[in-house]
């Protein structure tokens, strides 16, 4: 959570900074502020947009070192005193953070008893009087950092520059992204490469505890006992990094529409000349692995849950858990696991927590993330992309497809099963159909439930675990309460708050399930619902609200998720909320 961006010698650092700002600012957008260097530090903070903190920044801006940083509050309410950049007690340290420092409490009592005070209640502003207190010592920066590195508990990527040399730019980082921009007479800094893609093509990105030493021509990077790390160059051209709207009102309604070509991308990047594309040596360790074990985290968690089920039918015993909770109380199912984590941003702090377990007890893993070059891609032991371009709008749709789609492409490599790649191309033509005929129908439910207060789904099985991912997607965007409830469980305690009026939303796709599901139906009615059915055609009845052809029933999260995702993103336009930008969300979550 939390943007960072910061340059040194660059002649328009304003122009970078704001741009890089709105770039990051799905990690957080509930205040954010700038700082340089120009006859003393210079800090401009709006509790709000970056649009508006840039309509009072000076327009034009001489400086050789700024940094900036767009929040998502950790500790303390959005005010200006929490805002980022933090000025140190004594204003000799200027710092932006990303993290969470979980031994701020202790160190706070610290610096009260050496006379310093405190204007907010940010962990971040502690590190800056930390800092500041050990560079006073003997006006050493270097020394100062290592301490502070040795005393800060939890996850920190920390960028800062002093009052006394506008010619250094300082980062040091622990479990939260900092990458490094390479240019000519200048260099960049931002938590990933997007804010600096068009102005440089290289890029260094920090390990753990390790801190940098940048000016305009050098950077220097090392451990935390002071040795020097020689780092290899990592290039990412632009073309892989698009905030393009490309002629749509938002980025959510775009990224829904994307769905087709995402899975036609993956099937075609990971099945080729008939055959599957995957590592040999990784199928072989799925093979003959006795446990597949799925990690992951909301919509990720989501997918791993219909995964599961992919695996399970090709013989694989499979257990789910959510990182937060395994990695506390990790579990090791059977003699040979091996483990799946799921993560979108790739920077997850949860599963970075749990891959080191993981890699303590030298299990066999691999990552399904989007985003190439992130720490668990560059980690774990096997990675696989999905490919599915950059997902901007805070709430996650094709990424939660791409995921799907990819684990249904992996546990058929399993046994070569070659039918499901008909399967993923019949339902491709199921997304499209809805987009292009069913749209007006959802925008109708959407208008219906806007004013709604609960909101309830219903499926079983597969359908359930669509059911999951619908529901969240309605309470990310359109913060109405919502709920979904597998159908056999509505008796043993939910239908208690099914009253007249209360709108429930039904998947019947699964053919298994299909008739139980319409009982369930006939109960929640017998209590007054308002029911609204998305069924396939062979399984519907003329009263449902959405029917579509019929399809695999094993990929109603790849066929019909797109009916949830267009309902969530009306029933929050029809609001009038910002779809993209969700209140107290972010994208990329890497705090625990």
């Amino acid at each position: 959570m939390c943007g960072i961006v910061g340059s040194i010698g660059l002649k328009d650092p304003r122009n970078y900074v704001e741009k890089g700002l709105k770039i990051l600012d799905y990690r957080g957008y509930d205040s954010a502020g700038i700082a340089y260097l120009s006859d003393g530090i210079k800090i401009y903070k709006d509790v709000g947009s970056v649009e508006h903190l840039f309509s009072f920044v000076p327009s034009h801006i001489e400086t050789n070192v700024m940094i900036g940083h767009t929040r998502w509050a950790t500790h303390g309410v959005p005010s200006i005193n929490n805002t980022h950049p933090h000025l140190s007690f004594r204003k000799k340290i200027c710092l932006v953070h990303n993290g969470v420092i979980e031994n701020y409490k202790e160190l706070k009592e610290f610096l009260v008893d050496k006379g310093y005070e405190f204007v907010g209640e940010t962990d971040s502003e502690i590190a800056s009087n930390l800092l500041e207190y050990f560079y006073l010592k003997d006006y050493d920066v270097i020394s100062a950092i290592r301490k502070v590195m040795s005393l800060l508990k939890g996850s920190f990527a920390i960028t800062f520059f002093t009052s006394d040399d506008e010619n250094v730019l300082y980062a040091l980082k622990k479990s939260s992204p900092l990458v490094i921009g390479l240019g000519e007479g200048y260099n960049l800094i931002a938590s990933d490469a997007s804010p600096m893609i068009s102005l440089t093509n290289n890029f260094i990105e920090l390990e753990d505890n390790e801190y940098t030493v940048i000016s305009n021509d050098s950077v220097e990077v090392y451990d935390q006992e002071g040795e020097k790390v020689n780092k290899e160059k990592i290039h990412k051209d632009i073309e892989t990094i698009s905030h393009d709207l490309k002629g749509y009102p938002h980025y959510m309604l775009k990224e829904i529409e994307e769905i087709p070509s995402v899975v036609n991308n993956l099937i075609n990047e990971y099945f080729k000349n008939d055959e599957y594309q995957f590592d040999p040596h990784l199928i072989k360790d799925l093979n003959e692995s006795d446990h597949i074990i799925f990690i992951a985290c909301g919509t990720s968690y989501h997918s791993g849950l219909v995964g599961g089920r992919f695996f399970e039918y090709y013989g694989k015993s499979a257990s789910r858990f959510i990182a937060s909770e395994w990695a506390f109380h990790p579990t090791y199912p059977g003699e040979r696991p091996f483990i799946i984590m799921i993560s979108q941003s790739g920077e997850t702090a949860d599963l970075i927590h749990c891959l080191k377990i993981i890699k303590e007890h030298n299990l066999k893993n691999l990552i399904i993330t989007n985003t190439g070059g992130s720490t668990l891609d560059r980690n774990a032991m096997y990675s696989l992309l999905l490919h599915a371009g950059i997902e901007v709008s805070v709430a996650s749709t094709k990424a939660y497809v791409a995921q799907v789609t990819l684990l249904s492409l992996l546990s058929s490599a399993l046994q070569n099963d070659k039918k499901t790649i008909k399967d993923l191309k019949d339902s491709i033509e199921i997304v499209k159909d809805i987009r292009d005929n069913y749209k007006p129908i959802i925008m109708n439910v959407a208008d219906e439930l806007k004013d709604k207060t609960n909101i309830f789904y219903l499926g079983r099985s597969y359908d359930y675990f669509l059911s999951l991912e619908a529901s969240l997607k309605l309470k990310e965007v359109s913060y109405i309460h919502s709920e979904a409830i597998p159908g056999g469980e509505l008796k043993h305690g939910p239908i208690a708050l099914i009253e007249p009026g209360t709108p429930v939303i039904v998947f019947i796709t699964d053919t298994v399930t299909a008739s139980s599901m319409r009982g369930n139906i006939e109960e929640v009615k017998a209590r007054g619902a308002t029911v609204y059915t998305i069924a396939t055609q062979k399984l519907s009845r003329k009263e449902d609200t959405i029917i579509v052809k019929d399809y695999a029933y094993y990929l109603s999260s790849v066929a019909v998720s797109i009916v949830a995702f267009y309902l969530a993103y009306y029933v929050s336009i029809s609001k009038g909320l910002n779809v993209d930008k969700p209140r107290n969300l972010a994208k990329s979550v890497t705090v625990e």
